[in-house]
């Protein structure tokens, strides 16, 4: 199989995993934010926050793009009626550049997009567009998790054992459409 002018897919991988690399070191050395290498091409970024402590940003390296996926929040049995949470998303989706909210098949809600990159011989990956998704991974959910969980779950404050469980990192899910050869962390659900 081969990609990119005749090179295989391997060969692709390997070279967008050297300008993640690169990108992420560039973005996180000027800021608060960290990252891992968890395997070739798959990267989990750390992002601070006010109202989300941590916020976890996968990058995966693919043929075309490199995906981003970030878990927003679990929806629990506690939400009996999830078309308030589900209008919510949809009206935010259309102000969104390059993220989106999406569920998976529990109704978890995930961001999800992708960074183009161009030809592996022009640069491949741009700092300046990882570090404005980034950002925008940031500033959106900073500004709307009260909003989400309030959709979800009424306007009542959360009960300190329903948020833990709402807000429970979820880095390991997979969102619905994730490519396979993307890495788990964990096994929950």
């Amino acid at each position: 199989m081969t990609a990119h002018g005749g090179r295989s897919s391997d060969d692709v991988l390997w070279q967008l995993d050297g300008q993640l690399l690169d990108v992420l070191d560039g973005v996180c050395g000027s800021s608060e934010a960290s990252y891992e290498r968890v395997v070739a091409g798959a990267y989990l970024v750390q992002l601070p926050g006010e109202r989300r402590p941590s916020t976890l940003v996968w990058l995966i390296a693919g043929p075309q793009a490199v995906a981003v996926e970030v878990f927003v929040m679990h929806v629990t049995a506690e939400c009996v009626d999830p078309a308030p949470l589900h209008r919510f998303l949809l009206a935010r989706n259309l102000r969104l550049r390059d993220v989106h909210f999406a569920t998976d098949e529990v109704g978890d809600v995930f961001l999800v997009g992708s960074l183009p990159h161009r030809s592996l011989e022009a640069g491949g990956l741009d700092v300046a567009a990882v570090d404005r998704v980034l950002g925008e991974v940031l500033e959106l959910l900073e500004a709307t998790q009260p909003a989400l969980e309030r959709a979800a779950y009424g306007d009542g404050p959360l009960e300190e054992a329903l948020a833990t469980k709402v807000r429970t990192d979820g880095a390991g899910r997979r969102p619905a459409g994730t490519p396979l050869s993307a890495p788990r962390r964990d096994g929950r659900r």
